[in-house]
């Protein structure tokens, strides 16, 4: 059971929180301040903030449990977010902050119109509820029926209406100024736990004497579930969805002082990511050698947690874990306030005061919260909730994705062609999905190396980039208001300051690729 030790420590964390909600919450609520914290941000809030608004209880949990099951190969989603987020500083960075948006879909509707909009926001906002929203508490709630017996729903329900009030308080600035809290103390309980199990298991050279060696090695073959073509290839594409489109995470940077202080935040993202795979994927490989007859993989961490950690450190871990919950949370919920106000409410009501925006704002994050507690039950379902989110993740995004590219990097794409590929891209993705899932074993789908999702992602990529390129080949190019300022420019809007810290994180992610390879 929770000790007094404990709960002082998680109180703690929650008035930190608390204190620096209040911080934010002093600024005027204008639909800029509330949506985009006044568009003020300096680069170490919005890398911390990317940082905590991707890292949640699914990875917490998740990643625990499938390197329990799977090993520190599971990490190379971290690595890979890595390269995108240098692909979010040099391209799409300054193209979002010299147009000034408030939304992704935005951005969208300059290029291709108000369809591909419309289609974007609804996308997230589904992504948002089914996904993000539903994951992060079925997760973090699990935690605690597993460690305390406290009822789930109870638990769920608790956490949403503290985050929904501490985001409806004070918008994106006081989500980002709670990460910057959230974030560092993720970090630095995870970083206790991992030590505390590697002491437990007789430190590095005692784990590797007891797992199998396929355990730690990040560098798979071509017919293994992760194999490393998948990383570089198919996860560089639905990762640069998720890192380069996705509204919750981009936010940060669309709130971004300056365009270079935009880009540095990214990288510094970037950098943090390193040390994911050895603060959350490790315990799991820990888990592995101490418990090796789980029998659920997703309870390596609370097992390592309730049976390794003494009170007071236990309370750490447990804090850390319900602050990057709710870090998470409230990133969902701004940005999808952010896309509904913005993307829907004002296109109908474009002379809506200020005010009325930011009230709407925060009766769509009770909405969210309200959604999140109905839709978390169906994550119950999956094997594991990490490769859960990163299978339906591969599959929606990659489409989009892929039109979205596209049309930033050739001119002669329009409207039309996005809207084909996409469409044709989420059907073959869908038809893939379900092969693998039910296990149809379609003709050409059977060959080893499509045993991976991310081999098969590839497919839809191209298949949806090939129809884009037909339809807009075979139809009327886009006017020229349509391509000015709305494609890639390198170089054009940005100072370059972020190069040099860009390049050596690449480095630094090939020398830890070739280290565990």
């Amino acid at each position: 059971m929770l000790g007094l030790l404990d709960s002082v420590v998680i109180l703690a964390s929650l008035v930190l929180v608390i204190g620096a909600v209040l911080r934010a919450a002093g600024k005027k609520q204008s639909d800029s301040e509330y949506f985009l914290a006044g568009r003020d941000l300096r680069w170490p809030f919005i890398g911390m903030s990317l940082l905590a608004s991707n890292i949640s209880a699914e990875h917490v949990v998740g990643m625990a449990g499938d390197g329990y099951r799977i090993g520190m190969v599971t990490g190379g989603y971290e690595w890979m977010a890595s390269w995108c987020l240098i692909i979010l500083a040099s391209l799409y960075a300054p193209l979002y902050l010299r147009n000034k948006i408030y939304t992704i879909p935005e951005f969208l509707e300059r290029r291709f119109g108000w369809s591909l909009r419309a289609f974007l926001s609804g996308n997230l906002l589904i992504i948002n509820v089914l996904t993000k929203n539903a994951i992060d508490l079925w997760a973090g709630s699990l935690l605690f029926v597993m460690l305390f017996g406290w009822n789930q729903i109870a638990v769920m329900i608790a956490i949403s209406v503290f985050t929904a009030i501490y985001t409806m308080k004070g918008g994106l600035r006081a989500v980002v100024y709670a990460d910057m809290v959230q974030g560092s103390w993720l970090i630095i309980s995870s970083i206790i736990l991992t030590g505390v199990g590697l002491y437990a298991v007789g430190g590095w050279d005692g784990l590797t004497a007891r797992v199998d060696p396929g355990l730690i090695q990040m560098v798979k073959p071509l017919d293994s579930e992760l194999p490393i073509t998948g990383f570089l290839i198919g996860n560089l594409f639905g990762g640069m969805f998720y890192w380069c489109m996705d509204q919750t995470n981009v936010q940060r940077v669309l709130g971004a002082r300056t365009v270079e202080e935009g880009q540095k935040g990214a990288i510094f993202a970037g950098f943090l990511k390193l040390i994911i795979p050895f603060i959350l994927v490790l315990p799991g490989v820990i888990a592995h050698a101490l418990y090796p007859n789980l029998e659920r993989a997703d309870m390596a961490y609370p097992r390592l947690v309730s049976e390794l950690l003494p009170a007071g450190l236990r309370g750490l871990v447990l804090a850390g874990l319900i602050a990057i919950l709710m870090s998470s949370m409230s990133a969902c919920y701004n940005s999808s306030a952010t896309l509904v106000v913005r993307d829907f409410v004002l296109r109908y009501r474009p002379a809506m005061p200020e005010s009325q925006q930011v009230i709407v704002g925060r009766w769509v994050t009770v909405l969210m919260a309200v959604l999140g507690v109905m839709a978390a039950p169906l994550v119950g379902i999956s094997v594991t909730i990490w490769h859960y989110l990163q299978l339906i993740s591969a599959y929606l995004s990659v489409p989009m994705c892929a039109v979205i590219f596209l049309g930033l990097i050739w001119k002669r794409g329009n409207t039309i062609g996005a809207i084909a590929g996409g469409a044709a891209g989420f059907l073959f993705g869908g038809v893939l999905f379900l092969d693998q899932t039910l296990g149809w074993s379609l003709p050409g789908l059977s060959h080893p190396y499509l045993n991976s999702f991310l081999h098969r992602s590839i497919l839809v990529w191209v298949f949806a980039a090939l129809v884009m390129i037909a339809v807009s080949l075979s139809t009327p190019p886009p006017h020229a208001d349509r391509i000015e300022g709305n494609v890639f420019a390198l170089g054009r809007g940005s100072a370059g300051g972020h190069r040099f810290w860009a390049a050596l994180l690449f480095v630094c992610t090939i020398i830890l690729w070739w280290m565990f390879r």
